[in-house]
This record gives structure tokens, sequence and C-alpha cells, in this order.
């Protein structure tokens, strides 16, 4: 056998297992395009121009020249990425068309944007981590006035243990920490975080081993804290207030209103610490003690804020910083 064909046959055994199926094209296939991007078996007709401006990472490749002996698409130099298809399929997506989700982004979108970061799309990447901020935020007061609702991503109830993943994955460390506290306090629930949840696709979220044990770990110290950061629901610190009225009456109420606060509608242990303060809560209440009540309940939500990255075991807020 000739060393040709020895080569040749060598370099077929080398192959990748997607290299050996035959390519084919995405419906992103621009007409003018003069590169091709090809992710397992699938072919993207694109333009050099357009990821070079958005990519440095592109920008720098596509400086280099190309053997003159390369193979081709249809004139098209042909560029192998080792990433998914269907990532590249949704980023290329809207690098081409930005303008299709104006509003919230599909959570596939948003995950496609930053798995790709290493190609350095800056554009991408800070929309991406914007939306998430947004939603999850670092600071008290943006948290509190985020919407019940997801507004800058697309909204299902199992969304945010895929966030809680990407969070993790692509190393945004400063939202890990209201990520995984919704997850909890959502209809979720650990049990469900440590079973896998089923999207409505069928298929299922699951969390690594060391993410699980965290949020094992985490669900005693949130319980332990609340008990403790909010421990006047259970003693006369604060109710009846010295400038009480009506201290039996109040001393009653303050027992409804632990109540409301700290247990679900089947009579289960709530989340609570970063609950919004509910004037209804203290209804019934002196003008005094329902003063009193607020004040310490936004005084003890403070708190259990400052103290929310520990529980995941994480340092301050101060002191977090995201890897991208």
């Amino acid at each position: 056998m000739s060393d040709t064909a020895s080569s040749a046959k060598r370099k077929r055994m080398d192959l990748d297992p997607a290299e050996t199926l035959t390519p084919t094209r995405s419906k992103i296939w621009m007409p003018y395009g003069d590169i091709i991007l090809q992710a397992e078996s699938t072919q993207f007709r694109v333009n050099r121009d357009v990821l070079a401006q958005q990519s440095s990472v592109f920008k720098d490749m596509f400086s280099i020249p190309q053997p003159p002996n390369e193979l081709t698409v249809e004139g098209c130099p042909i560029v192998h990425m080792l990433d998914t298809a269907k990532d590249w399929e949704l980023l290329l997506g809207v690098l081409y068309d930005p303008f299709q989700h104006k509003d919230a982004l599909p959570f596939d979108v948003l995950a496609s944007m930053l798995r790709l970061m290493k190609y350095e799309i800056t554009i991408a990447v800070e929309n991406a981590t914007q939306r998430i901020h947004h939603e999850f935020p670092e600071q008290l007061d943006d948290w509190d006035g985020c919407e019940s609702d997801l507004t800058k991503i697309e909204p299902r109830e199992e969304v945010v243990a895929d966030l809680l993943n990407l969070v993790y994955e692509c190393g945004i460390t400063t939202s890990i920490p209201t990520v995984a506290f919704c997850c909890l306090r959502g209809k979720l629930k650990l049990e469900g975080l440590l079973k896998g949840l089923q999207r409505p696709d069928k298929s299922r979220i699951i969390l690594p081993d060391e993410i699980k044990q965290t949020m094992a770990i985490a669900t005693e110290r949130i319980i332990d804290s609340q008990h403790r950061i909010f421990g006047w629901l259970d003693n006369d610190r604060v109710i009846p207030h010295v400038f009480c009225t009506t201290p039996s009456h109040c001393t009653q109420s303050l027992r409804t209103m632990r109540r409301a606060i700290v247990l679900d509608e089947n009579d289960k242990a709530r989340y609570f610490g970063l609950d919004l303060w509910d004037d209804e809560w203290s209804d019934g209440m002196c003008s005094a003690c329902g003063e009193a009540t607020k004040e310490a309940f936004a005084t003890s939500h403070k708190q259990f804020w400052e103290s929310l990255p520990s529980f995941f075991g994480f340092p301050e807020w101060k002191d977090l910083r995201d890897v991208n």
C-alpha cells in the first residue's frame, strides 16, 4: 500500500463520527455567504464580514491565509466547529435576525448565546447576561423591584432549574444565589430538583451531583436562618409595641401574621425571606404595632438578603464576580 493510500486511510479512520455523516444544509444558508460553518453534521452558509464584525475570534481566524487546496462547498471554505448544531443555529439566528426576540428570549436561545461565549461574540454574551442579571440581580432594591414573573426570559414552570444549570456552567456567579433560591421557593421544590424535572418536550433537567448537594445543604441553612432572623415573629420582642393600645389583640394578630408569612396553604414551611411586605399581614393591629412589624420585617428582609450567598457556599455579595 502506498504512503498516500495509508495516509488517506488514517485520515478516514480519524474522522469524527459526525463528519462521516452526509452533511445537511441548515435553514441558515445565505446566498451571498462566503464561509461554511459545520457543527456536527450540519452546515451553515454565512458571511465572514458578519462574523468578523461581531467576534474578535473569527476576525483573527479570517486574517490567517488558508491553504489553497482546502475543501469547499459551493466555492466556500469549510470551518468545523466543535459545538452542537443546535447552539450554532440559534446563535446565528440571533445575529442575522436580531429583532425576532425583542422582548422575552426563549431559554434555548439564551443558553446558546452563553455557551458559545468562547468565540467572544460580545453583543450576544452581553445581551444574554443582562437578561439574567435583570431577572436575578445582585442588589436588594433591584430584586424588590422585579416583576413576579420573568419578563426578559420566556417563563415556564421549570425554566429556573435550566437557568440554575446555565449560570453555574457559564460562571454567572452573581445570579446563582437568587436563581437557586427561586428554585427552592417555587413549585419545583428540592425533591423535584434532586430527582430531575421534565420539560414540555419531555426531556429532563438533571442537575450535577455537586449542585444537588449544594441545594440540599442550602435548604437547611435557609430554614434555620429564617427562624433566627425573623425570630421576632415568635416572641414579644417587637409586639406588643411600647405604645400599643390593644396588647392582647395585637399579640393574637401577630400569631395570625406569623402563620401567613411562615406557612404555605398546606401548613408547610415556606421560603419567605425574600418576600415583599404585605400590608394585609398587619390587619387588625393598632397603628403602633402595624408600623413596628413592618419595620422589623424590612430589617429582617435585608439581613436575609445579605446572608443569601452563604446559604449556597459563596462569599458576601460584594465579593461575587462573574467569570465571564
